[in-house]
């Protein structure tokens, strides 16, 4: 799933499905949903968007994007903050209620062009493969990508919905 930059700064690749992905700023195209992310969103608001990761297969790995294009926290105002928050913290609880993880690592950096959080749920089979920490994120990511089986996929999926589910039952209390 190797990137490849094109002219006019179009970049393409492909999602854990097999579906090409062509766009400038893969946060801005998902939050507007120009391309499709597997399992479709987990929560779409007015300042943020929420789905798994379209690029590695692992079951409760959420990527938290702003909409609009910024690629440092602070240069978001008061309300996406304060939804991006919201959404941070519910959907945390909602992969601990679910079963899905025990405990979480959230990674944000300003390197990238467009201001998104991994939402990465540590599982038994990282810790004892990999360790634990922050530095073994791409080493896992880089194993899910090229050993992501059916099964896996259909879990990512089917955990997808169940955050969503989880997210709209909890927003209507």
């Amino acid at each position: 799933m190797e990137e490849t930059i094109f002219a006019d700064n179009i970049h393409k690749t492909k999602d854990f499905l097999g579906h090409e992905l062509s766009f400038d700023c893969m946060g801005c195209a998902i939050a507007n949903e120009d391309i499709m992310v597997p399992g479709g969103p987990v929560y779409r608001g007015k300042f943020c968007f929420l789905a798994s990761d379209p690029e590695i297969p692992i079951p409760g790995f959420l990527v938290l994007n702003a909409k609009r294009h910024v690629n440092s926290f602070a240069e978001l105002t008061l309300e996406e903050r304060q939804e991006i928050g919201d959404i941070l913290a519910r959907a945390e609880l909602a992969l601990k209620r679910l079963g899905i993880t025990k405990e979480i690592t959230l990674v944000q950096e300003e390197r990238s062009a467009h201001f998104h959080i991994w939402i990465f749920p540590m599982q038994p089979w990282m810790i004892q493969k990999f360790g634990t920490g922050i530095s073994t994120l791409r080493e896992v990511a880089a194993y899910a990508k090229t050993h992501a089986t059916e099964d896996t996929i259909r879990e990512v999926l089917d955990v997808s919905s169940c955050i969503r589910d989880e997210l709209t039952e909890r927003a209507a209390l």
